[in-house]
């Protein structure tokens, strides 16, 4: 969720185990996997271990841990056995993408599950998405805008339970307040958006369009010198992107966050105050 904040963190996991304690656990063991792998590979700079101590090399571990608990049906031995396998994938393919000149977020979760699902998994890679994790016939479905905002908030960690939705959001509010308004805002306009095109409205009110745009207005959010406008776009970009991930039968993941924000990053680039200085003077 992009914020450095133990309690946070502390809910977030909570939230996950109230769903599912497997979930939890192999989160939990995806993140230490992915630590103990970075710690093993990382130079004597004080930096990358300051890095490290702030999570920065453990989020992409912990999605794994997730994914592989919810996408895969194994028993807990063997979820445990696939996460650590996945992690390590995951961490080699992270270690790749440091070459580029930009923030990867979560591109080596998505590329190594993207292809464990080809390599395991025979049928469409859309048909077992997130949109299938929410049950449409259980009871609590979305009909207001709380509920709305749950739910998407939920599925950016593949939850599906109201309770849990709401820890996370608390967690969040608890990181910051801010962060917290511009998720709803980005809920709302998510919602909106995909109520306009005619997205499937099971999907629409489960927050399978909604999530990525939390990722994203939280990435955007971090960025003071991006104006209103450019969060509006990174919303719809996401929102579009994650439909026509699914009509491709490609699973989306957060792989609609990663492209919306890298889009945005080459269109909106962080000013050079040094050469506007040089203008000005």
């Amino acid at each position: 969720m992009l914020q450095h904040n133990r309690w946070a963190g502390l809910l977030f996991i909570l939230a996950v185990a109230i769903q599912a304690p497997i979930m939890a656990v192999a989160a939990v063991l995806g993140c230490v996997v992915e630590q103990l792998c970075t710690l093993m590979l990382l130079s004597q700079s004080n930096r990358q271990h300051n890095q490290l101590g702030q999570g920065l090399y453990g989020f992409n571990g912990a999605l794994v841990g997730l994914a592989v608990s919810c996408l895969w049906p194994l028993s807990g031995p063997l979820v445990l056995m696939l996460t650590v396998a996945v992690t390590l994938l995951a961490t080699i393919i992270g270690r790749g993408l440091q070459r580029l000149d930009c923030a990867t977020y979560t591109s080596s979760f998505i590329l190594s599950v993207w292809l464990l699902w080809l390599l395991f998994t025979p049928q469409p890679m859309a048909q077992s998405g997130l949109s299938d994790i929410v049950d449409p016939g259980a009871p609590g479905i979305v009909t207001g805008l709380l509920s709305g905002v749950v739910s998407a908030v939920g599925q950016v960690l593949f939850l599906n339970s109201s309770v849990s939705g709401a820890l996370l959001l608390a967690g969040l509010f608890i990181a910051s307040r801010a962060a917290t308004l511009v998720v709803v805002c980005a809920v709302i306009l998510s919602l909106v958006i995909s109520l306009l095109l005619d997205f499937p409205m099971a999907q629409t009110q489960s927050g399978v369009y909604s999530y990525n745009a939390v990722l994203v207005i939280l990435a955007l959010h971090q960025r003071s010198y991006l104006r209103p406008l450019t969060f509006v776009c990174g919303v719809l970009l996401a929102v579009l992107l994650s439909r026509l991930l699914q009509l491709f039968d490609v699973m989306p993941l957060t792989a609609p966050f990663v492209l919306s924000v890298w889009t945005l990053s080459c269109l909106f680039p962080k000013p050079d105050r040094t050469r506007v200085f040089e203008k000005v003077s």
